[in-house]
């Protein structure tokens, strides 16, 4: 069975027109802001759009050729983006690189993309790259967002952002604001816009070629599934920039939509940052969503003898009607909740940063069926959506509150699904990425008569709508023959609030055994509370107590499983898992191989 939704209009413009075009049409309109000591700062079209001039007129003066693959390795920052817009400019392609990897991954992510110009955010990236010596020839010059630390440094000819922007400036003062236009008119639809470099979650991660016609076709996905949002409309930019959805979501957006694009000060201050946005448009990992449920139910239950079983009891109320579609409810479902939303969720949801949002999303993983539930009960109008580093970013979404059969939705416009005789998904239309750089043999392999075979399993629901059932090479297959989903069995159980992560095992097993790694924060204001006394993250999974306590969480989500599917014995994570150790990557997806590895005897353990 296949659908197919076509956008007709077939007009091209690249990223960096889009920029000029807002800087003509509205020059003094905000389309980014960026926080430093506390205070948000603007940034209009016009400013952007000077900026970008001056990056790439400054990069042309370094020696940046059309076609040259220049990368950026930071954290997010409206640098980065400014960055990406002025390597465009140039007629060169950006290749987007986490800056959580150790200097081994920043090796190959390097290399394998033929880097030659490099910015990076600071010192900690700097120590990085020098780490590496002479393994990456191709690498001439850095660039440093921010140079304290820096200073009289001069490894690859390092200068700072803003020495770039100065010499860039001064070069569109004389004839280089010629060659800038002349490059960004020689733009074509098939050119390499930029790199995005796959999770790597069962080998090295290779370089998705994203085209200016996918980045084009994307932005018209956005005109469609954003079309109630216009100019002005807030989003937070926090997950990392070189991953595609932070590019659909904050940068196309921007791009289309004209969002304002805002920049916290760090990670770790999303917090108070997602507090001041509040933004009306909102995209999170699982993991954030997860966060959010645990610290409202840990505020929930040490509120005091009256607020505390008033607000579990509204909780419960918001549960069961989360479960349901808002299209199902009835007249007292309605009534019962503005009564607690007057009284509780709107509440809960400002404190959460959520006050304003009217479409948020949720993707990169599965979520629990509860977690979704819960969310959507206090009033957080959660789409499920699903993408890849190949689909140019988002390739299905759901109806507003979910309201569709499939748990991710309908396919966006442009794109055409079917499934495959064994249950793969595959996909084809204006958002498939060109392949993967200097990889033909994985390219032929994901791209079969233009069709992109994704890896997911899944089926199209009644209404059309798509449900995903696992990842086609982790399904496993029990010693009885049945076939299992870890994802199902794993998004069963990690609602609990006490639980992070679990790393299901049942291939070729006479029972499902899981790896359960333990919410350190939840889990340490539970023990306090308990009298327990621990000091560090093993002592605590070694508690008896705490093992009770998981255990009990584990057999609550087993209710929701088939008996062959439930989890019949654990063993807790002595530690979190690390991407520096390899056992997830920079996505935080686990690498169930490289865990298997690690964990062989513990494993065997649970069979004994």
């Amino acid at each position: 069975m296949a659908f197919d939704i076509r956008n007709t209009d077939s007009g091209f413009r690249s990223t960096v027109q889009m920029v000029s075009d807002h800087a003509a049409a509205r020059p003094g309109a905000v389309a980014m802001r960026q926080k430093e000591f506390g205070i948000w700062n603007e940034m209009t079209w016009a400013d952007v759009q000077e900026i970008m001039h001056a990056a790439a007129a400054g990069l042309i003066g370094l020696g940046v050729e059309a076609g040259d693959h220049v990368g950026i390795l930071s954290e997010n920052r409206s640098e980065w983006v400014l960055a990406q817009f002025g390597i465009n400019a140039a007629g060169a392609t950006i290749v987007g690189m986490y800056p959580t990897s150790p200097a081994a991954e920043i090796d190959h992510l390097v290399n394998a993309s033929d880097t030659t110009v490099l910015f990076i955010e600071d010192q900690e990236q700097l120590d990085k790259i020098i780490e590496l010596g002479g393994r990456a020839p191709n690498l001439r010059q850095l660039i440093v967002f921010d140079p304290k630390g820096c200073q009289g440094q001069d490894y690859l000819n390092l200068i700072s952002w803003d020495d770039l922007l100065e010499r860039g400036r001064a070069a569109m003062r004389g004839t280089a604001g010629d060659e800038v236009l002349k490059r960004k008119a020689g733009i074509k639809p098939d050119q390499t816009a930029m790199m995005v470099f796959t999770s790597g979650s069962t080998g090295l991660p290779k370089a998705a070629e994203i085209s200016f016609a996918n980045l084009n076709a994307g932005a018209k996905v956005a005109e469609h599934v954003f079309k109630d949002h216009g100019p002005g409309t807030d989003v937070l930019s926090y997950l990392p920039l070189c991953h595609i959805a932070e590019q659909a979501v904050t940068v196309m957006n921007g791009l289309s939509r004209q969002f304002v694009m805002n920049f916290g000060e760090s990670l770790r201050t999303i917090t108070l940052d997602l507090r001041e946005v509040a933004p009306q448009v909102f995209f999170g990992v699982p993991r954030i969503w997860e966060k959010m449920q645990a610290g409202v139910l840990v505020q929930a239950q040490t509120a005091g003898p009256i607020r505390a079983p008033l607000t579990m009891l509204a909780l419960k109320g918001a549960m069961r009607r989360g479960a349901i579609r808002r299209s199902r409810w009835s007249a007292a479902d309605h009534l019962a909740h503005r009564f607690w939303d007057m009284l509780i969720y709107r509440h809960i949801r400002s404190y959460l940063g959520l006050g304003r949002v009217d479409f948020a999303i949720s993707a990169a993983a599965p979520i629990a069926p509860d977690l979704l539930a819960f969310m959507r009960g206090i009033g957080v109008n959660i789409r499920e959506a699903w993408g890849m580093s190949e689909t140019s970013g988002v390739g299905t979404i759901q109806s507003s509150w979910g309201d569709c059969d499939g748990r991710i939705g309908f396919p966006v416009p442009g794109v055409e699904c079917r499934i495959a005789e064994d249950g793969e998904v595959l996909f084809r239309g204006e958002t498939i990425l060109k392949g993967y750089y200097r990889n033909p043999k994985a390219t032929a392999e994901t791209i079969v008569d233009g069709w992109l075979h994704t890896g997911d399993v899944g089926k199209i629901e009644a209404d059309g709508s798509l449900t995903l059932i696992d990842r086609k090479k982790d399904i496993m297959i029990n010693a009885a023959g049945k076939n299992l989903s870890p994802s199902l069995i794993e998004n069963a159980v990690k609602s609990s609030p006490f639980i992070k992560e679990v790393i299901v095992v049942a291939d070729q097993r006479p029972y499902v055994a899981a790896l359960v790694q333990i919410d350190m924060d939840t889990v340490r204001l539970w023990a306090e509370g308990q009298g327990i006394v621990y000091t560090t993250f093993r002592s605590l999974t070694e508690n008896p107590k705490v093992k009770e306590l998981i255990e009990a969480e584990i057999e609550k989500g087993n209710r929701n499983l088939a008996r062959v599917e439930q989890i019949k014995k654990i063993w807790l994570l002595p530690k979190e898992l690390d991407h520096d150790d390899g056992e997830v990557t920079a996505t935080m997806k686990v690498r169930r191989a490289k865990i298997f590895e690690i964990y062989a005897k513990e494993i065997e353990a649970l069979y004994a």
